[in-house]
């Protein structure tokens, strides 16, 4: 069964996206800079997330709808950039303030309600046995969007 939507409103609105990528060694390596904006789509079954950032000298610009059910629990979320098929991750609950987003070698931890106008998000990558911080971030809110 899916977790009712309703439990991600705390992503909801705008954010100024800051943090450093770390080398594999967890030495800072590049600057992430830029926005994210949640929101829920007509008929509040949907969010989507507009990512515009820099990480490091690349410019990132995608679009994600979270939703429905993923068959390992969770919503499914999808993720259109530059590539020529959209990425596929499971976005689950872990506990009333932690979201884990999981994909193809990578994992990123959301802290939701790390502070009453921010979130925080440390993002792994896995070699196949163990797993490195690759970038650690922070999201200021700058307000709600309309929905």
């Amino acid at each position: 069964m899916t977790p009712p939507l309703s439990l991600l409103d705390p992503l909801l609105g705008r954010w100024r996206s800051s943090g450093v990528v770390l080398d594999r060694h967890g030495k800072p390596d590049g600057e992430i800079a830029g926005t994210d904006t949640y929101s829920i789509l007509p008929g509040g079954q949907w969010i989507t997330h507009d990512v515009d950032v820099v990480v490091g000298a690349q410019h990132a610009l995608v679009h994600e709808v979270i939703g429905g059910s993923h068959p390992d629990g969770g919503w499914l979320m999808y993720a259109f950039d530059d590539s020529a098929e959209p990425g596929l991750t499971r976005l689950s609950m872990h506990d009333s303030e932690l979201l884990l987003l999981e994909g193809d070698g990578i994992r990123s931890w959301f802290h939701i309600r790390a502070g009453p106008d921010h979130m925080t998000a440390r993002w792994e990558r896995s070699d196949g046995s163990s797993w490195t911080t690759w970038m650690a971030m922070r999201f200021d809110t700058l307000g709600e969007t309309e929905t």
